[in-house]
């Protein structure tokens, strides 16, 4: 019977224990959750190193492992209420010499797991924060380790290669210095320390820097108004080259491909060589994508996208990006997957094509309108629903959707998430743990609310 749950999801585990004494026992060895947590991880993308499995007891495990699936149920209830709301107080000091201040948070995300938090700060650097696995665990008072460069911006976080460590990618916004850094740290090692990776200097203006790709090693990014930069941080090899139209939205990796989401279409480009770095510069080269194609709205009024994390890279997901728009005045979400096709006996042809999977309706019209702030974040999922952050005014909301395969008839589910007292600067939201950070402007505190309560003693 021990052999049968360690197949099966966590919350079937549940029901095996309500249907006999025999599975009721079975249920409570330590064996069952250890392999229930570790098929949760693997399906959210989860950071797996963040539930230490040799200290947890089989409560904590347990816990972990249902943690999604209760955190689904109660937005299907509309009776997501937190549990416990904490204020982070920061105990690190300033690295800007002669300027002593409180540490001011510009921007935070919460590493898949719920247990680490990423907190960028121009006079503080960017800081990791181990704020436990779960509401009875008390955040701790100092950093795990800080990424000591005043006035660098986070602009994104991935899995290391053997997914045991945390990639971190900040840039340095002045007019005079183009440097873009990534760092890798191991937080659950004796003596965790931030490493640098490597760097690069991006083309052009400054301000454009934007819409990051993470994948592994690559690093795909925005550099100037028409212009795409491919990095692989470990080789200190990287390409870049202009595109036709200055507006896109989003980027996706596949194998050695990139997706654009552009203003009126699709485009798929195969990655061109890598070539090494000359004194942190990377060449420009000339280039075309392999295949084009116009998306639902592109003669449509406004339209946003949205990508899945890239801590989902590793797993096969039935939708790895989605475009939102209105038709007819109806809010509604096309989801996209990509396809992988043999182009060896015509090399004209792409290597990956993006194929609509589905359209969902019934979403409120906030779950779709773009913001001048990082809000919303890359899609996640939730059980088996993707996961959307909004914001309607000042108050946060989500929003689960069931996948379409075709023009879906399952409504999708919206709840409020927290009501904020001002405008929101910064919020991370991980549906694995219930856990969510904000930040309002106007206040320095940096807000961590738990809508799980902690297991039993």
């Amino acid at each position: 019977m021990i052999q049968i749950q360690q197949h099966v999801d966590a919350r079937d585990i549940i029901t095996l224990r309500k249907s006999c004494k025999g599975l009721h026992a079975a249920t409570q060895q330590r064996t069952v959750w250890l392999n229930a947590l570790r098929r949760m991880c693997w399906r959210h993308g989860v950071f797996a190193p963040s539930f230490p499995l040799e200290y947890m007891s089989i409560k904590e495990l347990e816990h972990a492992s249902l943690a999604p699936s209760r955190i689904s149920s109660l937005i299907h209830k509309g009776a997501l209420r937190s549990f416990v709301t904490r204020i982070l107080e920061p105990r690190t000091p300033s690295i800007v010499s002669n300027v002593k201040t409180d540490l001011k948070c510009e921007s935070t995300f919460l590493i898949p797991g719920g247990r680490f938090l990423v907190v960028n700060s121009y006079c503080h650097g960017i800081c990791l924060w181990d704020l436990g696995i779960h509401a009875g665990k008390v955040p701790e008072f100092s950093p795990v380790d800080v990424i000591q460069q005043a006035g660098y911006e986070f602009l994104c976080t991935g899995p290391t290669r053997d997914g045991l460590g945390i990639v971190i990618v900040s840039y340095l916004k002045r007019w005079d210095d183009r440097t873009l850094v990534a760092h890798e740290i191991y937080p659950c090692t004796s003596n965790p320390k931030f490493a640098c990776l490597g760097s690069i200097k991006y083309p052009n203006r400054i301000d454009d820097i934007d819409i990051p790709a993470l994948s592994g090693e690559l690093l795909v990014f925005k550099g100037s108004p028409s212009c795409i930069v491919v990095w692989n941080i470990s080789l200190g090899a990287a390409v870049a080259w202009s595109y036709s139209e200055s507006i896109y939205d989003n980027i996706l990796i596949s194998g050695d491909s990139i997706i654009l989401v552009q203003e009126f279409k699709l485009s798929v480009w195969d990655i061109p060589p890598l070539l090494p770095l000359s004194k942190g510069d990377c060449k420009i080269v000339t280039h075309s994508p392999k295949y084009e194609v116009t998306h639902p709205f592109s003669s449509k009024g406004w339209w946003t996208s949205s990508v899945l994390s890239p801590w989902f890279s590793r797993i096969n997901t039935p939708i790895l990006f989605v475009i939102f728009g209105e038709n007819d005045d109806q809010p509604i979400m096309v989801c996209y997957t990509l396809i992988s096709i043999t182009s060896s006996m015509d090399p004209t042809l792409p290597m990956v094509l993006p194929i609509k999977t589905g359209t969902a309706l019934g979403l409120p019209a906030e779950a779709i309108i773009p913001t001048d702030i990082d809000i919303c974040g890359c899609l996640q999922y939730c059980e088996n629903e993707l996961c959307r952050i909004s914001l309607s005014g000042t108050q946060l909301m989500i929003s689960l959707v069931t996948p379409p395969t075709s023009l879906n008839d399952v409504p999708p589910i919206t709840s409020n998430l927290f009501n904020c007292r001002s405008d929101p600067l910064s919020c991370s939201f991980c549906a694995v743990s219930g856990r969510v950070v904000v930040v309002e402007a106007g206040c320095e505190d940096i807000r961590i609310m738990d809508y799980l309560a902690p297991p039993p003693s």
